[in-house]
């Protein structure tokens, strides 16, 4: 996932945990397991009346 974040932003994962050292909150990794958490949950009944809708699994950056 964070190399994939890199290639992005056409930088090394070196250099983007680099940037985000200096944000003012720093911005947690997001690992695998944290999307398959949220997909399981949209398979699931729980999720049957969401539709048509993005899901940010982000850890917040978008908000910083």
């Amino acid at each position: 996932m964070n190399d994939g974040l890199a290639f992005l932003e056409g930088a090394t994962p070196e250099e983007i945990a680099e940037r985000s050292a200096g944000n003012l909150l720093p911005v947690p990794w997001i690992e695998p397991a944290d999307v398959v958490e949220a997909v399981l949950f949209l398979a699931s009944d729980r999720a049957r009346y969401i539709t048509g809708t993005q899901l940010v699994i982000d850890a917040g950056l978008l908000t910083r």
